[in-house]
């Protein structure tokens, strides 16, 4: 348990800082906040990260890994990888897939961060709209295993960067979404991975976090809710500039600490919520606030699949739809904007909510297989995606329950079915147990990875100890090693 002095520390600190930006502008609030929030990190050691802050680091590392797998197979993966694998350079940093090909740490990273959103079953950010993870985890965990790395240093740095990237997505919110966070904010987690990893000194982190501001995409959302498979490339593309974002800052060459205030709320007109770069410093931490996904398409829809599997459960009859008519939702806004009645493409299905409930209605759950190539084509599904209504509900609700469900289904005879879910499963207000976690990433990476589950168990368990300990000075190219090993 953490020393009581050190928790009144960070209060206290917190406290100081919100007085100290009432007397500043907005713009100068968000320097300083920065300022304190990059101080803060560059200082941390993993002997100061409590112990399930961790654990859910390596919880949240074995999930992304497990959704790196599971596109392993997918055509567009294969032809994309084949391409980084003969162009090469060949190196000491693993792509997760079957035959574990080994490329320098860049174009494994690259690889592997296409893969990782491909099935829409990596982890994301329940407070802000952010896949922390996938933007930080693909590079760091190639330059780890390159460099020889301890699993210690995995952990601190994997902590931080998703703290950082985190609070970046908190900070400076779009009350629209017009520009999808994967393009927006990968170079910032990328950049944030990257320096924590070779702990950068706190002003070199600032300027290249600053930097990396202004080097993020023009990704549109709407690509993601038209099936464009370019949004899933997004976050492999930021890498490259966070290596420049860093070189550049090693240089001299700098933008401001005010930057990304610049860009993100003054040019790209974003709300701007600056307290939320220090507030719960080391208290509330960003891991912690993940979210896990069982279902395989947008966090957005989850709660109007589980309404629907609650229905199925009461009423089995119902399940393939057949005798449904009609099938009406009202939910959040984020979910209302998932009116794609007719994708065409597997990430088009995943974006939409016609899909999601009559792909669920239709298989009875909203795995893999109700997302797939087939069931877009499947008559039954493009049947009932016709027969959606979705309306915004009545009025928002807070946090943690403002992505609610409230499903009815009506039959041919007139019968109405009715569930409602107020938050999904798999956020920290409801969150999945280790047992279904760990059943979930062994089911999508045992066939290639076998050792990984248990790999990853293990080093969950030894976090229990000191920071030091054996297991966790162990380097992390070891523990990959033990990913791909039948022992």
């Amino acid at each position: 348990m953490e020393p009581a002095s050190n928790y009144l520390k960070k209060i206290t600190f917190g406290i100081y800082f919100e007085i100290s930006m009432k007397n500043m502008t907005p713009r100068e609030a968000a320097g300083q906040g920065l300022r304190e929030l990059v101080t803060w990190a560059a200082r941390q050691e993993l002997s100061d990260i409590p112990v399930d802050v961790r654990q859910k680091t390596l919880m949240i590392i074995a999930d992304d890994l497990a959704a790196i797998i599971s596109a392993e197979n997918e055509p567009q993966i294969v032809a994309a990888q084949t391409k980084i694998t003969a162009r090469g350079p060949s190196g000491s940093a693993s792509l997760f897939r079957q035959d574990r090909a080994k490329l320098a740490p860049l174009q494994a990273a690259l690889a592997n961060a296409l893969a990782a959103s491909w099935n829409e079953l990596d982890e994301g950010y329940r407070k802000a709209v952010c896949h922390a993870g996938l933007y930080t985890l693909p590079i760091l965990l190639a330059l780890a295993e390159s460099e020889n790395l301890s699993t210690a240093e995995v952990i601190r740095a994997s902590t931080l960067a998703y703290e950082v990237t985190a609070r970046f997505a908190r900070a400076w919110r779009f009350s629209t979404l017009t520009i999808h966070p994967h393009a927006l904010f990968n170079t910032v987690g990328a950049t944030a991975a990257i320096g924590f990893l070779r702990r950068l000194p706190a002003q070199q982190m600032l300027d290249a976090l600053s930097n990396a501001s202004t080097l993020g995409a023009v990704g549109p959302y709407n690509q993601a809710l038209r099936g464009a498979l370019i949004r899933n490339a997004w976050a492999a593309a930021g890498i490259f500039n966070s290596f420049q974002a860093i070189e550049w800052a090693e240089a001299g060459i700098a933008g401001l600490a005010e930057t990304p205030h610049d860009v993100y709320h003054e040019t790209l007109g974003s709300e701007a919520h600056i307290q939320e770069l220090t507030v719960g410093l080391g208290v509330d931490w960003a891991v912690s606030s993940g979210y896990h996904k069982i279902y395989a398409c947008c966090q957005y829809a989850h709660s109007s699949i589980e309404a629907m599997s609650e229905i199925l459960l009461t009423h089995p009859e119902l399940q393939g739809g057949a005798d449904v008519i009609k099938i009406e939702l009202k939910t959040h806004s984020l979910g209302v904007s998932l009116d794609n009645q007719e994708p065409l493409t597997t990430l088009g299905a995943k974006f939409s909510m016609p899909h999601a409930l009559a792909a669920s209605l239709v298989y009875g759950h909203g795995g893999a297989q109700a997302f797939g190539t087939e069931s877009i084509s499947d008559q039954r599904v493009a049947r009932l995606r016709q027969q959606v209504e979705i309306q915004l509900t009545d009025k928002p609700l807070p946090w943690p329950q403002d992505r609610p469900a409230f499903l009815t289904l009506v039959t041919t005879d007139g019968h109405r079915y009715s569930a409602n879910c107020l938050s999904a499963r798999g956020g920290p207000d409801r969150p999945f147990s280790n047992e279904d976690l760990w059943a979930k990433i062994d089911e999508l990476s045992s066939s290639t990875a076998p050792g990984l589950t248990r790999t990853m168990q293990a080093l969950h368990s030894d976090c229990n100890g000191e920071s030091d300990c054996v297991a966790l000075a162990k380097p992390w190219r070891a523990v990959v090693d033990q990913f791909f090993n039948l022992a």
